[in-house]
């Protein structure tokens, strides 16, 4: 632990992830409370979240080859500052009296197109400053730093919106996503690596190729893609769940929004101090398991602690799986591909989350929210099931090799 905060470049990701991970809590908490506010439509919770994440894929699949030809550090400044400056609109418009939902739409869009830059590039940059051995704990402090602030974030936006207005909620926002970016220029280094200039589909062709070499992180990012659509289906209706099926407030809401986050934190703190499992595979599939359960019996529970309790556990296993599959991958890409490698990684993740806000808001409107929250439940947990049942999932436990070939077509 000393050594990872003896090292200057850790320091800086780390404060950067912390207001990063308030900023971004907020501008999600907001949106969603804004949009519904305006308009009372579990459509439009929908379409607020797929005009996040149709551009994010778009851009992802266009921007993700040439990550490696890119400053990673520019890169995530630049995504930070660019968010912050156009949710000055809604900051702005909103205690006028002039905001209305196209506004809220517009915004969703530009920070969809944006995000794309910083995920890759801070999984390629982390793994550029911290060795090997090291990676596992450091993920687990960014992630747990990440979550610990995005707890705090939806609570003190509630408590924000219900006694001083959503009018200091965003301008909040604002003021934390200028400051991830700030903290990220005290950082050398992020450069690209060098190499011949190749097309578009050349590049995304070697991040794709790079799959054969393990095909089980193409069936894991399958997995992912399937139970994201579940994910993408329940979030935008948090809101109305909250406030309509269980008859809460604002703070409730918040504080729900924050269980998620409480239970990854409490994820990053267990795995960052338990040592590696040695079944890999068992841990990250049980975990989607559970965290498939958890979100079907919010189809059942009648009470706000429960519905609470549920999340924060779904949270919990969600995290012991995302450390342990960043890990996984970290210690397996080379260096010169994981921009375009952690680019198609995410892309395969993200796929299912624009259909399954566009199928959620459509099914909530017409069969109601526990009966979608039902169907998703299952669907989440069959899916890890049936790849409990699959000997491709048993490379999950297999130790990196010292010295990776990588075949025709990817180049070092």
């Amino acid at each position: 632990m000393r050594t990872l905060f003896g090292n200057r470049s850790f320091i800086f990701v780390w404060l950067s992830q912390g207001a990063s991970g308030l900023g971004q809590t907020f501008s999600t908490f907001i949106i969603s409370w804004l949009v519904y506010e305006l308009t009372g439509s579990k459509l439009a919770m929908g379409g607020i979240w797929l005009s996040f994440m149709i551009p994010s894929i778009a851009v992802q699949l266009v921007v993700g080859p040439f990550l490696d030809r890119w400053n990673r550090r520019q890169a995530m400044i630049f995504s930070k500052w660019v968010r912050a400056a156009f949710f000055t609109v809604p900051a702005v418009l909103y205690p006028l009296g002039l905001l209305d939902v196209w506004h809220l739409y517009l915004v969703a869009i530009i920070s969809g197109s944006v995000e794309p830059l910083y995920g890759p590039s801070r999984m390629a940059f982390v793994a550029e400053i911290l060795p090997p051995q090291q990676l596992m704990k450091g993920n687990s402090i960014l992630e747990g730093t990440g979550q610990m602030l995005m707890l705090a974030g939806p609570a003190l936006g509630g408590l924000m919106v219900t006694f001083i207005g959503a009018g200091t909620v965003l301008f909040s926002m604002i003021f934390f996503l200028a400051l991830a970016g700030l903290l990220l220029c005290f950082i050398p280094g992020g450069d690209c690596h060098p190499k011949q200039r190749e097309s578009w589909f050349s590049q995304f062709r070697e991040g794709l190729l790079f799959f054969r070499c393990y095909p089980v992180l193409f069936w894991v990012g399958m997995i992912l893609m399937i139970t994201n659509f579940s994910s993408g289906a329940a979030q935008p209706m948090f809101l109305p769940f909250i406030l309509e099926d269980l008859q809460g407030t604002a703070l409730q809401y918040g504080l729900f929004s924050s269980g998620f986050s409480a239970g990854m934190l409490l994820g990053s703190v267990v795995t960052g101090i338990i040592s590696e499992p040695k079944d890999r595979r068992s841990v990250m599939l049980w975990s989607l398991f559970i965290s498939g359960l958890l979100l079907g019996s919010l189809g059942m529970l009648q009470v706000f602690i429960l519905a609470l309790a549920a999340t924060v556990g779904n949270g919990f296993f969600a995290l012991v799986f995302t450390i342990n599959n960043t890990t996984f991958y970290q210690r397996r890409v080379p260096e010169s591909l994981r921009g375009r490698v952690f680019a198609v990684r995410i892309l395969l993740a993200q796929a299912g989350m624009p259909l399954g806000a566009a199928a959620g808001s459509i099914f909530a409107e017409f069969l109601g929210i526990r009966m979608l929250f039902l169907v998703l439940g299952a669907i989440s947990t069959l899916v890890p099931a049936l790849a409990l049942l699959s000997p491709v999932f048993h490379q999950l436990n297999d130790a990196p090799p010292e010295h990776l070939e990588l075949g025709p077509g990817i180049h070092k």
